[in-house]
């Protein structure tokens, strides 16, 4: 007998295990309207019948019964009715409206509690920038000044932004959220994880590396890069990689640009997203190998910055970017007809370049054009 009903019972899936703990209150909400609106009803057809009155003024009379505001105008004459208003309204409506008014309230503290801890699963977000992972050095202050220069960006300014990362399960920086910023608690490597961030509606991915010294990182972002991949996300993905020779495998990977983690400046990583590109004359900046910058020691007397440009660049030296002034000051890029006075210019050369001696480059600009 018992295998007999174990057999035609009705199995329990997971959700309905998920429902008595998760969203208990919701499921109460829904029944207890149910409920009430039966009473209501009842209690309509109940005026109807023993007080002789239309269909109006029954549904009238018990919503102001229900609701305890007693106009008075009017009210139950007979005994039945009388009774049934009793049992009906004050035994039952009353009762259910206050455990339905108690319930609304549980249900909204409840979502929003878990809102702030990264428990809900944002399905309507769409065409936002989804930040996987979290540095693990200076977290806070490094997202505030991330998420500060996304909102300061104009093509980025309304975009909403989510992160995914277990670093903040009580909830995300008051910092981070006045902007708006949402998060969801858990790690891209996990099941359904990059599912309940809408992974696949987003219109950006950055993936950060955990641990910006440690070339372990790579890995996990490696693995987060396939899981974009498997869910055809047409997002933009930007992902830091601490190794160089990990690059192609990321690109490889669906990733359609590699920065290093270079957390002193969050700006890199935004202006490679708004302007793909430039995240690699920017890394060039940073380092002697392939293109990079130089200082060169020239005097420079009421030139316009577009001679000085054009001289440069005739003369197979590089790109001019800035110069420093008779004031010791940096200007950088200056208006095309702008006279200046430099002492010395700061230009982009290829590390292949054999820069000219300090003679031969004054004679360059001594000449005129």
């Amino acid at each position: 007998m018992n295998s007999l009903w174990t057999k035609f019972r009705k199995k329990k899936g997971r959700k309905d295990f998920r429902k008595r703990v998760y969203m208990h209150a919701s499921r109460d909400l829904k029944t207890r309207f149910l409920l009430l609106a039966l009473v209501l009803a009842a209690h309509s057809i109940a005026m109807v019948m023993f007080e002789d009155m239309n269909w109006w003024q029954a549904f009238w009379l018990t919503m102001t019964s229900a609701s305890t505001t007693g106009y008075g105008d009017i009210s139950a004459a007979s005994f039945w009715g009388q009774a049934a208003t009793i049992v009906l309204i004050y035994g039952l409506g009353i009762a259910l409206l206050a455990q339905i008014a108690s319930d609304y309230i549980e249900l909204r503290i409840q979502k929003k509690e878990m809102g702030i801890k990264g428990q809900l699963e944002w399905e309507n977000m769409h065409d936002h920038l989804l930040i996987i992972n979290t540095p693990t050095l200076y977290t806070e202050s490094y997202l505030e000044r991330l998420v500060d220069q996304i909102c300061n960006t104009p093509d980025l300014a309304h975009t909403p932004i989510q992160f995914l990362t277990p670093d903040f399960p009580e909830g995300l920086p008051l910092s981070l959220r006045s902007y708006g910023a949402v998060h969801q608690t858990g790690e891209a490597t996990n099941q359904g994880a990059l599912e309940a961030c809408s992974a696949d509606k987003a219109k950006f991915i950055v993936v950060l590396s955990p641990d910006s010294q440690n070339a372990h990182s790579d890995s996990l972002v490696f693995d987060t890069l396939h899981r974009i991949k498997a869910l055809n996300s047409t997002a933009y993905v930007l992902a830091e990689a601490v190794d160089d020779h990990n690059r192609a495998r990321f690109k490889a990977a669906g990733a359609n640009a590699v920065i290093r983690p270079v957390r002193a400046y969050p700006e890199m990583l935004v202006r490679s997203l708004i302007a793909p590109g430039t995240e690699q004359v920017l890394e060039d900046l940073f380092r002697h190998q392939g293109d990079h910058t130089v200082r060169l020691t020239v005097s420079i007397r009421d030139k316009s910055w577009a001679e000085v440009v054009i001289t440069l660049m005739q003369a197979g030296i590089g790109t001019a970017l800035g110069f420093e002034d008779t004031k010791g000051e940096i200007v950088t890029q200056p208006k095309a007809k702008q006279l200046i006075q430099a002492n010395s210019l700061i230009v982009m050369v290829d590390e292949d370049i054999d820069l000219p001696d300090s003679q031969s480059l004054q004679a360059l600009f001594d000449t005129e054009l």
